[in-house]
């Protein structure tokens, strides 16, 4: 039995010498570290083993905060700038609240036009037309100046005037236009029948011939003075183409006056 124990025991003994760690020297600790005091291990407080940190706090020392920086909306050039756009905004505002105004009266004014009914429009009276003015005619007095002419009737029949031995032919036909000239001014008026004119309906105009007046008898129309008051019976010959029918004959006072229009029709 002695042998037994003995063997079991030197069994027991072998596997202790096996099972111990061989020794091993201790840690070195981190560049940086610091080591307590009282205790042999590094990197932590007392009691507390190498590598071990205390719980929630990062390996070395913490790193240092920078400011806390004030917000854009809290600085003094943000507040002094957002008080002027304000002032600015609502004078803008209160300037344009007036127009509005006014442009609102003015729309619901056309609207309210657009609305009411349309009166039905008058039918326009026609424009009456005023009466041309007529010339006077034949036995109506016509004045121009200082003088009143009365026209009693024109002769187209003749193609000669004067006798056999002094007279004058026609190119065409004379036609003798015979007037009563009144001085109706304050003084003596020369009547000149020279100034007369005679037209046709085709708007031609032909002058008097003073060479054939001077061989018709009672012409006085080649120069006659006329006191105020007074009347003279003359005859104005015009020599026209043959088949001319005369419309009106331009009697003047003057050879610078504006004249009188006598129809002969």
């Amino acid at each position: 039995m002695s042998v037994l124990d003995d063997g079991l025991n030197d069994l027991i003994d072998g596997e202790k010498h096996v099972t111990q760690p061989p020794y091993a020297p201790p840690p070195v600790p981190p560049q940086g570290a610091q080591q307590w005091q009282g205790d042999q291990s590094y990197g932590g407080p007392q009691g507390q083993p190498y590598g071990q940190m205390p719980q929630g706090q990062p390996f070395g020392a913490p790193a240092p905060q920078p400011p806390a920086k004030t917000p854009f909306y809290k600085k003094k050039w943000f507040i002094v700038l957002a008080v002027i756009v304000a002032i600015a905004i609502i004078a803008n505002m209160t300037n344009g609240g007036s127009g509005d105004t006014g442009t609102a009266a003015s729309g619901s004014s056309d609207v309210a036009a657009a609305d009411a009914p349309v009166a039905p429009a008058e039918e326009a009276a026609p424009e009456e037309v005023a009466p041309e003015e007529s010339n006077p005619g034949i036995g109506e007095a016509a004045a121009d100046g200082d003088f009143s002419f009365v026209v009693s009737g024109v002769d187209c029949s003749l193609t000669r005037i004067g006798n056999s031995t002094f007279g004058t032919d026609a190119q065409g036909q004379f036609c003798v236009v015979e007037v009563a000239v009144t001085n109706v001014g304050d003084s003596a008026q020369s009547f000149f029948g020279d100034n007369a004119k005679l037209f046709n309906a085709q708007g031609q105009e032909f002058s008097a011939d003073t060479e054939a007046a001077i061989y018709l008898e009672d012409s006085s129309s080649i120069y006659e003075e006329i006191n105020p008051g007074n009347t003279l019976n003359s005859k104005v010959v015009f020599d026209v183409p043959a088949g001319t029918t005369p419309t009106s004959v331009e009697l003047h006072d003057s050879a610078f006056s504006g004249g009188v229009t006598v129809s002969l029709q």
